[in-house]
């Protein structure tokens, strides 16, 4: 399985609640909460985002943390996280950025 199958808006991955599936150093679990669907994502046990799904149809994207900073972190990322998303390294400083705006932790 490829990294990028893990997106549910671009892959169309079918949502299971309390599955867990292993990619390589990746896991991603999907749970059903009161608010609706949470796909969130894991990098060696560090939850990076998560994918939520509040209408059953349409998924947002929110960044939990940037984990290490990593390269494997950031190139892991960019495969998963939607279009508009980038995660960023540069300058050591890890970061995520959606459409020019920065999210730092």
């Amino acid at each position: 399985m490829k990294l990028a199958y893990i997106n549910p808006a671009e892959s169309g991955a079918w949502f299971k609640d309390g599955r867990k599936r292993v990619v390589g150093n990746w896991t991603y679990m999907d749970v059903m909460g009161d608010d609706g669907m949470h796909r969130y994502v894991a990098h060696h046990g560090t939850v990076m985002g998560e994918f939520v799904s509040l209408s059953g149809l349409a998924w947002g994207f929110s960044p939990i943390s940037t984990g290490w900073g990593s390269v494997s972190d950031q190139n892991g990322m960019n495969k998963i996280m939607p279009s508009g998303w980038r995660y960023r390294r540069n300058g050591g400083n890890p970061r995520y950025e959606c459409h020019g705006e920065v999210h730092e932790f």
